[in-house]
């Protein structure tokens, strides 16, 4: 028996093969089937029997293009193919979804069929031709047609070309009144494809259902409350341990808005909060609440933690800081000497411990500084807090930059992955040292200033703000005055640095601890050696340039060349001492090296009182010295030891102020002063 003959003609070639091949599987056994497409050469006559249009669309287009007439036509209904199904059930909860066809009416019948099949979770906005931005979008959906989805938008799901329905198959069977046998048949294939389809949406659901279960078990195993708010500021998720806390049931407050589950307060804090903690009192229970944000779902996280668990964690973290070397490793009892200058300076420094603002400590190389940071942090209150010391000099600007403040992923090549939190944010609620601060570039002088005066860091590459709360002790063998009328060191950032001042008294100011000190280093060595007096009586001549750095260096030297169980001359560097021991040149005149002295010397007390030294107050106090100074006088002698860099000029209170390199001259002077004393 000849089979009656059929024509389909469809909107585009994609279109055409989907539906011909539709056609073939269900009733190829019973129908002959040409197809042709708009896009393609349409025939000018047809001798089928009658003609399937896939659209209403496709059959006023063919009209316009072709000179067919008088053949009956069928224009067919279209529906979802059932194996893309799952990739609409992947699109979050309530999310606006853009539908994009090639014209309106199938756009909405694209909307009005997925409605029909229960895909009703997110919402559908039509696309319309021209309009060139819709707002809010990060999904767009198509039948085939995603060359039309705006590019800006980042998702886009192609659903594939629509089939027809089973009312077309059957208007078709219909048509050519086919044995009803015949009808059953196809009508048994379609509906096996329609069952595959609910099964997969049944499988999809009940999928979800225990994904959703099982994350909703996984939250409820934590000791913490959890609770989590959509972008429509609904709630989410709320676990078990929230129930207690808050004392309502999960049932009956998920999908609430979170204005009818906690108080104002609260609630600015977790969609509005600039912090990411806050500490809350809830039904008598005191905990503190973190938020999280999610930017890519517009969701925001809360954890809630009880205050001594709290305690607790930050107690376990304090002792990994301690394990990675992150603390304090001396106090004052570890700073040696007896010297009066010495035990004054460690009085001071103590006194400043206890304070809570920044540390500026002036001395030499070698004089101890970071000893004397370590012991200030072990008695300041933030002694259970972080210590974390990093030398300034020792790195690039590029990497101090990245050391101090962190850096996000891929802020440049090599970068850690995940990012990498800076010395800064490690040292949070503790102390961080930077030792030769006089050496940063001024680059990191404007960020440095930056956190000390916002108490905030934002990493390198980053966007996010970070509050800290650090103490920062600093320490340089520079001097910053001389280095600001240079314009190498910035005057906002001294002044933000020096609010309290230490300056560590170089050895030769105290040698008297000479003794005390290398015994002390003998003794640590682990070997049963003495000290030949002729050994301290040449420390003692010795300038100490290099301070107990230099003294301990060559006490090691002397323990690995000593052949006795007595270090003798013989057994130190010789050439080193003599270099090192050469004296500053004095002025020819012993006139200018009293008044040198005298001029110095009460600047340096003054100095080391943390007041400056006006002309007035030299003068006055030379007469102390039995050796009176005018005040023109003074300014004479102030311009000669500035030339020689011996002092800095400052102006109106800011004062006169002794540099390291006219500590060192003042020491030579005093030395001179004894050695004219006792002679005969």
């Amino acid at each position: 028996m000849k089979r009656p003959t059929l024509t389909l003609i469809a909107g585009s070639t994609q279109t055409k093969t989907v539906l011909y091949d539709q056609l073939q599987q269900l009733a190829g056994d019973y129908i002959a089937v040409r197809a042709f497409a708009i896009d393609e050469t349409l025939p000018h006559q047809i001798d089928d029997h009658v003609i399937l249009y896939s659209s209403e669309t496709t059959k006023k287009e063919a009209a316009s293009l072709s000179v067919i007439t008088g053949v009956e036509s069928i224009v067919g209904k279209r529906t979802i193919r059932h194996d893309y199904i799952d990739r609409l059930l992947t699109i979050p909860q309530g999310e606006r979804v853009l539908m994009v066809n090639d014209d309106d009416p199938s756009t909405i019948d694209v909307i009005e069929s997925l409605y029909q099949l229960g895909i009703n979770h997110v919402t559908f906005l039509p696309f319309k031709r021209g309009q060139m931005y819709y707002d809010n979008i990060e999904v767009a959906v198509s039948p085939g047609e995603t060359h039309l989805c705006p590019s800006y938008i980042p998702t886009i799901l192609d659903i594939g070309v629509r089939p027809f329905d089973m009312a077309t198959i059957i208007n078709v069977m219909d048509y050519f009144q086919l044995d009803d046998s015949v009808s059953s048949k196809v009508s048994e294939r379609y509906i096996r494809s329609m069952i595959a389809l609910h099964r997969k949406i049944l499988v999809a659901e009940q999928e979800a259902l225990r994904t959703t279960e099982h994350y909703q078990n996984v939250v409820n195993t934590v000791d913490d409350g959890i609770l989590a708010i959509n972008k429509e500021k609904k709630i989410t998720l709320f676990n078990q341990r929230l129930e207690a806390l808050f004392q309502l049931q999960a049932n009956d407050v998920i999908g609430l808005p979170i204005s009818n589950v906690v108080d104002q307060d609260l609630q600015e804090f977790m969609i509005n909060g600039a912090e990411e903690n806050k500490f809350v009192s809830m039904n008598g229970v005191d905990v503190v609440a973190f938020r999280q944000s999610i930017p890519n779902e517009v969701s925001t996280v809360v954890t809630f933690k009880s205050v001594n668990q709290a305690f607790e964690i930050e107690k376990t973290a304090q002792r990994e800081q301690h394990k990675k070397g992150f603390a304090a490793k001396y106090d004052f009892d570890d700073i040696l000497g007896e010297h009066p200058l010495l035990l004054e300076r460690v009085r001071i420094a103590k006194k400043l411990a206890i304070a809570e603002h920044p540390v500026l400590i002036n001395g030499e190389t070698g004089v101890g500084k970071e000893l004397f940071a370590h012991a200030i942090h072990r008695s300041s209150l933030r002694k259970n807090g972080p210590f974390i010391a990093i030398n300034c000099s020792a790195l690039t600007e590029t990497l101090l930059e990245s050391e101090l403040f962190g850096y996000e992923e891929g802020t440049f090549t090599g970068a850690q992955r995940g990012g990498k939190k800076g010395l800064f944010e490690l040292a949070d609620n503790g102390t961080i040292f930077l030792d030769e601060i006089g050496d940063i570039s001024a680059t990191v002088q404007a960020h440095l200033l930056r956190v000390l005066q916002e108490k905030e860091i934002r990493r390198i590459g980053g966007r996010k703000i970070t509050p800290i709360n650090v103490r920062v002790i600093a320490a340089t063998n520079k001097n910053l005055e001389q280095k600001i009328i240079e314009g190498t060191f910035r005057s906002d950032l001294f002044y933000r640095l020096n609010v309290l001042q230490l300056s560590i008294p170089p050895l030769r100011d105290r040698k008297s601890d000479i003794q005390l000190l290398t015994n002390y280093f003998v003794t640590k060595s682990g070997t049963w050696m003495k000290v030949d007096p002729q050994v301290i009586e040449a420390f003692i001549k010795h300038q100490w340039p290099g301070n107990i750095r230099e003294l301990k260096s060559m006490i090691d030297y002397a323990l690995v060349v000593a052949s006795g169980s007595t270090i003798t001359m013989d057994d130190l560097p010789h050439q080193r001492l003599q270099s090192r021991t050469q004296e500053i040149p004095l002025p020819v005149s012993s006139i200018d090296a009293k008044d040198h002295y005298v001029i110095l010397q009460i600047m340096k007390t003054r100095n080391d009182e943390g007041k400056p030294a006006s002309r007035d107050f030299l003068s006055k106090e030379s007469a102390t010295f039995s050796h009176e100074l005018s005040p023109q006088q003074i300014r004479l002698r102030l311009n000669d030891l500035e030339n020689k860099g011996y002092v800095v000029k400052g102006r109106g209170r800011a004062g006169t102020q002794i540099t390291l390199e006219g500590e060192q001259y003042l020491a030579q002077l005093l030395s001179h002063e004894k050695a004219a004393r006792e002679l005969p």
